[in-house]
């Protein structure tokens, strides 16, 4: 699989110190083979999912057959509220 990633994630992939950067990539890596700790989510994040890599949350959707899209990364603490939060933006703004 093709995985593309939001802005957001690759902004914080980038400032991830080398350690964990490498974890990280390499989850990616076995993501795009389908392979890894993965989670569908539910309620409000129903449609994602989730990668999780040691205490690093990556939101993820299949866009097709061929490719997923990283949407959101974060520490696990505070990955799921603010997700939510700016999807309640978002909607808002696309009402108004």
């Amino acid at each position: 699989m093709r995985i593309s990633a939001s802005d957001q994630v690759v902004a914080w992939l980038a400032g991830l110190p080398p350690d964990p950067k490498r974890r990280v990539r390499r989850a990616l890596r076995h993501l795009a083979a389908g392979r890894g700790d993965i989670r569908q989510l539910e309620r409000e994040l129903s449609g994602f999912h989730r990668l999780r890599v040691g205490g690093y949350r990556i939101v993820f959707h299949y866009e097709d057959e061929v490719t997923i899209r990283l949407d959101f990364a974060e520490e696990r603490s505070v990955v799921y509220e603010t997700l939510i939060a700016l999807l309640h933006r978002a909607a808002r703004e696309s009402r108004e």
